[in-house]
């Protein structure tokens, strides 16, 4: 398999990410019969009874799962792409390895918050409403704190991506932007989490999402490579946005 092809289908493992999760939530979603943001334990027991017999929740899980996974390759493929094109020393360096460990740190998070909804699952039928409303809360909890690290992760990539000549100046500071912004709203919503706001955390994924196929449609790996002073020069391809 050519790099060029590799990096093609690597970049697009990131807009399947975005694409399958959202998709996923959604028939996820709605399955739900709360008329509130604060579901109540009798509210979260009858949805997990109904979400047991639901085929649409089921295929919404199965997609969310799928997504997760295809974030692992995108992870992959920008630790490959940064490590050939951004040297180890510098910002550079730095920002790449921030990007992998933040995006580790991220998927780590929001994969453990599907445990207190698996035990609920399971357990619904033998627990108490307060009991019910608690594992559903811990797992709000955790999504609300994977949005830090994933914000970390999409300005450590815009950062990096930039560095390696992958994205222009106007995607690499609106990543910066929405990474700042991220960090911010996500403390915010850990100190509050009713009023814990995810535009920052949405933003990010139509940010990533925009880059994903950005690099998918244009790799960045064809450039010619040229040679100086009897030593072969690195490719490096100038983006504008």
């Amino acid at each position: 398999m050519s790099t060029t092809l590799r990096d093609r289908i690597g970049a697009a493992t990131g807009a399947a990410f975005v694409a399958l999760i959202l998709v996923g939530n959604g028939m996820t979603s709605g399955v739900s019969t709360a008329d509130s943001a604060h579901s109540t334990g009798e509210q979260i027991l009858r949805d997990v009874a109904h979400q047991a017999s639901s085929t649409t929740f089921t295929a919404g899980f199965v997609l969310e799962a799928l997504g997760f996974a295809a974030f692992i390759g995108f992870l992959g493929y920008l630790a490959d792409v940064l490590h050939r094109r951004v040297p180890g020393r510098g910002p550079g360096g730095v920002a790449a390895g921030a990007a992998i460990v933040s995006g580790g740190v991220m998927l780590a998070v929001k994969l453990g918050s599907a445990a207190p909804l698996g035990a609920l699952a399971i357990d619904y039928g033998h627990i108490s409403p307060q009991l019910a409303q608690v594992l559903n809360d811990m797992s709000g909890m955790a999504f609300i704190i994977s949005w830090l690290p994933f914000a970390i992760f999409v300005a450590a990539a815009a950062a990096g991506l930039h560095r390696a000549s992958l994205v222009g100046r106007p995607t690499a500071y609106s990543g910066l932007a929405l990474g700042v912004a991220g960090v911010a709203l996500s403390i915010v919503g850990v100190h509050d989490p009713l009023g814990a706001n995810p535009l920052a955390f949405l933003l990010g994924l139509a940010w990533l999402l925009a880059v994903s196929v950005r690099l998918a449609v244009r790799p960045g790996t064809g450039a010619r490579t040229g040679t100086t002073g009897g030593r072969t020069a690195e490719p490096r391809v100038t983006v504008s946005a």
